[in-house]
């Protein structure tokens, strides 16, 4: 190797550090996430602890002057509350995102984060603590969509597969630390640590860039530049030109085609190129969250507690965690080994064998307490290596670049819809059918699901995001520039000028 080539692979390595730190404030606000995921298995059963316990007198148990006994319905609300509005928050992290700029949209949202866990801790009556997870709820919606986007347009092909799905990686870090702290310390106190981490997401934020595709959007060529080559050096300056060079392209076609609002909006469901993604990740947002990929999160310690000992459900609570995070890991290294088909085969079907096996282990009474909880745990390992991560790294990589917007927003909208249907609905299900009814429903839903993915899944590793909206287009091998995200690395430049000029003229005709 010579000295070149090393300075190359320098200059590489300290680009994707670049990148690396720039996500890091994004990842770190995933973190919060799945703290607020966490929250309510720590909760509810410290505030039933208070709630229960005779011996203690209610004037020194001021909690149980405050919430009292806990009905079923307001348990659900406490849990579900903090899903409710994450569709909503998805749609205005959409529209942040393209009218303020994903970092600046970003510093917008974590002071408001912040503020949301201190009223969780401060919160004195079921009401409050309902209204201020519903807040939070809200904040994880808004950042849901900034984070694909951001991290998407900020890093480069060797490391956006990764990145994107470090998010099941992230959720989990967030879920352990805060059934960690639940397990010692007070709710209170748990939830003031938990306002900490937006506060340390802003603070990387402030020292990251703005996406040079938003500020290429906007007309801010020169500060544009500036970012791209901080994320990506100078020797990729071709494909930046080529980027201006699709916008100008993209200006002259608006100045010469009068399309009304309603025109804009009914464009994407009549294209296949949206539609067909749309469909695609949607299912999979469907089959995870029916498969109960966030029941463990929300519920984990009165489960643990409702199918084997009461005083090991902390324990294996945090058991559960670790394995959760040690998995994520692994799934991150086998994003880069394995298809995305076989991932998702195997965490499907995987899901759907154990949860079915789970069922029947509780019907018929058959090794209690550890062989339920081994099959929980298998689970629990299972929902990361496809399920969990797969269907957001999807929204990046199926939707072309002009819908990937208002497809990553809907879908995963729609993917916290479920969410909140399927975490609202646990505890009646629990009560009407017991663990073992639910378990069968789950596990069913994976099974069906997933056999249906077999036949529409597209495989993504290693393809052009040309070569994967080809594979929507059924009437032909060339799908339509204008709906189909441009490799710029592929193009040759004095044939992407060639075009332009063509299209002027014709313009000017």
């Amino acid at each position: 190797m010579n000295i070149y080539d090393c300075n190359v692979s320098d200059t590489k390595i300290k680009l994707h550090l670049k990148q690396l730190l720039t996500a890091l404030g994004p990842l770190t606000g995933i973190i919060a996430a799945g703290m607020s995921n966490g929250y309510s298995a720590i909760l509810l059963p410290q505030l039933k602890t208070i709630s229960f316990n005779d011996s203690e007198p209610l004037s020194e148990s001021t909690d149980v002057g405050h919430f009292g006994m806990l009905t079923i319905h307001e348990e659900s609300w406490i849990a579900a509350a903090a899903v409710l509005p994450i569709a909503p928050g998805c749609w205005t992290g959409g529209f942040m995102a393209e009218r303020f700029g994903r970092r600046t949209s970003l510093l917008l949202l974590f002071p408001i984060f912040c503020v949301s866990w201190l009223s969780i801790g401060l919160a004195n009556n079921v009401q409050t603590l309902i209204a201020s997870r519903l807040l939070t709820g809200y904040c994880v919606g808004i950042q849901a969509p900034i984070f694909s986007i951001y991290v998407g347009e900020t890093s480069d092909s060797l490391l956006r597969g990764v990145l994107l799905g470090a998010v099941c990686l992230t959720l989990s870090v967030g879920i352990l630390a805060c059934h960690a702290m639940g397990t010692w310390l007070n709710w209170r106190t748990t939830a003031y640590i938990c306002a900490v981490l937006p506060i340390i997401s802003w603070i990387f934020c402030i020292f990251s860039r703005e996406s040079p595709m938003w500020l290429l959007g906007r007309g801010k060529i020169e500060e544009a530049k500036r970012s791209w080559i901080f994320l990506r050096g100078e020797r990729s300056l071709e494909e930046f030109s080529l980027l201006e060079t699709t916008r100008l392209m993209e200006i002259a076609k608006k100045r010469n085609r009068k399309r009304s609002i309603l025109r804009s909006f009914v464009k994407p469901w009549s294209s296949r190129y949206f539609l067909k993604p749309f469909g695609i990740v949607s299912l999979y947002f469907f089959v995870m969250q029916f498969a109960g990929a966030n029941v463990m999160s929300y519920y984990c310690v009165e489960m643990l507690a409702d199918i084997s000992d009461q005083a090991y459900a902390y324990l294996i609570t945090l058991v559960i965690d670790a394995i959760r995070l040690i998995f994520g890991i692994i799934m991150c290294v086998l994003l880069k080994m394995y298809r995305r088909r076989v991932m998702t085969f195997i965490s499907g079907f995987g899901v759907a064998v154990t949860l079915l096996s789970l069922s029947a282990s509780l019907t018929f009474d058959i090794g209690r307490p550890w062989i339920p909880v081994i099959l929980l745990v298998t689970y629990v390992a299972l929902l990361p290596l496809g399920l969990t991560p797969i269907p957001w790294l999807l929204c990046g990589e199926l939707f072309p670049r002009k819908f990937r917007g208002l497809g990553s927003g809907l879908t995963s909208s729609f993917g916290f819809t479920c969410s909140f249907v399927v975490i609202k609905t646990m505890p009646s299900m629990i009560e009407l059918i017991k663990p073992e009814g639910t378990f069968a429903i789950y596990g069913s839903v994976a099974l069906i699901g997933t056999s249906a993915l077999y036949f529409i899944l597209p495989e993504t590793k290693n393809k052009t995001l040309q070569d994967i909206q080809i594979s929507f287009n059924k009437k032909s091998h060339k799908p339509r520039v204008e709906d189909v995200e441009i490799p710029f690395h592929e193009y040759d430049p004095s044939e992407e000028n060639k075009k332009l000029d063509k299209e002027m003229q014709n313009n000017e005709l």
